[in-house]
């Protein structure tokens, strides 16, 4: 029995010890830590005394800045109204700008005429465009999505054939469905 209670005692001691041992590597590393957080919050504090210090001379003068303020608000009543600019005018007065115009320049300034719905303008672009390349598919689509979108279809067909015969496809979709 006593044999028993000795095994018993020997096996809680080192079980205790086992917990001791991981209680103060806990330790060590919670000091760690606390360690590392505490030189953080050193270099915070030095961090803040430093704006602390720099705040005053960029605290600027209230009367300045009402004076100011008073100054922007008399000179934006008696400015003349600007209307904003148009990005897709911009765009397309850049692309008119140009003095030679590529094929896609002239896609682009048929996108941005589309774009503000003036269709016919658009359309003159793309034709331009695939006069001068007469392979360039992007303009040939937007031609022909134009022409049907305006209802017309009689002029968009033969577009259509031609991007089938590009692409290498057997039969047209759209033009049966024209027939």
């Amino acid at each position: 029995m006593d044999a028993e209670k000795f095994e018993l005692l020997d096996t809680k001691i080192r079980e205790t010890t086992l917990l001791v041992s991981r209680l103060r590597e806990e330790k060590r590393q919670v000091e760690e830590e606390n360690a590392q957080l505490r030189q953080r919050i050193n270099e915070l504090e030095g961090a803040l005394q430093e704006v602390e210090a720099n705040a005053s001379r960029y605290t600027p003068d209230i009367d300045s800045l009402l004076a100011q303020l008073d100054t922007l608000n008399n000179e934006e009543e008696a400015a003349v109204p600007v209307a904003e600019a148009d990005p897709v005018e911009m765009a397309i007065d850049d692309v008119e700008a140009k003095e030679s115009k590529s094929p896609d320049d002239y896609y682009e300034l048929g996108r941005l005429r589309e774009q503000k719905s003036q269709y016919d303008q658009a359309i003159a672009a793309y034709q331009e465009g695939l006069r001068l390349d007469p392979q360039h598919l992007d303009a040939m689509q937007r031609l022909a999505f134009l022409l049907e979108k305006l209802n017309r279809d009689a002029e968009a067909a033969p577009w259509w054939d031609k991007i089938w015969a590009m692409q290498g496809a057997q039969a047209n979709p759209r033009r049966r469905r024209l027939r």
